[in-house]
């Protein structure tokens, strides 16, 4: 069994509040911050839920810049959960924040949708809990994430587990779209109904 260090070329903390300053403002390459409310509880990450931030003068962000393939687990919180950067988040600009650990796994053993998928599941979120320190909120240490050793399938196989992924999030958000539009049309049709009786 390997360990999670074994199977990453990359293994870091997010950037901490001294790298970035939180702005409102519209920059020409804008740079965004992963916070946990980006981050859905079936590892998507949620563009719109974004924050823009600017960098400190004389600061260095490269190694917090969000990649594709890369995984990012909220470790602080309530709700410890992981997440996927998808190519379109990767071409965003995105920082990870302090709340986050961010881990980049070599794909010739690990694929990140598998990784994602694991900690998401009953299973992985077991394994988090008893890694976790902190009775009220948790806490799971970047030198414990190292640690864990769990053993993945085959890469064929993995490569299946991640096509899975992807088609269970699609459809899941088409399923969401739908019910927000069924509720749009049918808080119309009672506005309408309402006017019609006045």
């Amino acid at each position: 069994m390997k360990t999670i260090e074994m199977l990453c070329n990359e293994l870091t903390t997010g950037a901490t509040n001294a790298l970035f300053e939180k702005t409102n403002q519209k920059d020409e390459k804008p740079l965004y911050l992963l916070t946990g409310n980006s981050l859905s509880s079936n590892g998507e990450i949620i563009e719109e839920q974004l924050g823009s931030v600017t960098l400190k003068e004389g600061k260095e962000i490269q190694r917090f810049l969000l990649q594709q393939g890369d995984v990012v687990l909220l470790a602080k919180g309530n709700s410890i959960r992981a997440g996927y950067v998808t190519e379109h988040i990767a071409k965003l600009n995105v920082i990870a924040s302090a709340n986050f650990i961010l881990i980049r796994p070599n794909n010739n053993e690990l694929l990140g949708e598998v990784l994602v998928a694991y900690f998401n599941s009953p299973a992985g979120q077991s394994l988090l809990d008893a890694t976790s320190t902190g009775a009220t909120i948790k806490n799971i240490s970047l030198s414990n994430i190292k640690k864990l050793g769990v053993e993945f399938p085959a890469l064929g196989k993995q490569h299946e587990i991640a096509e899975l992924f992807h088609a269970s999030n699609q459809a899941y958000q088409a399923t969401i779209n739908l019910a927000e539009q069924q509720k749009k049309a049918a808080l119309a049709c009672i506005s309408q109904l309402i006017k019609g009786a006045a």
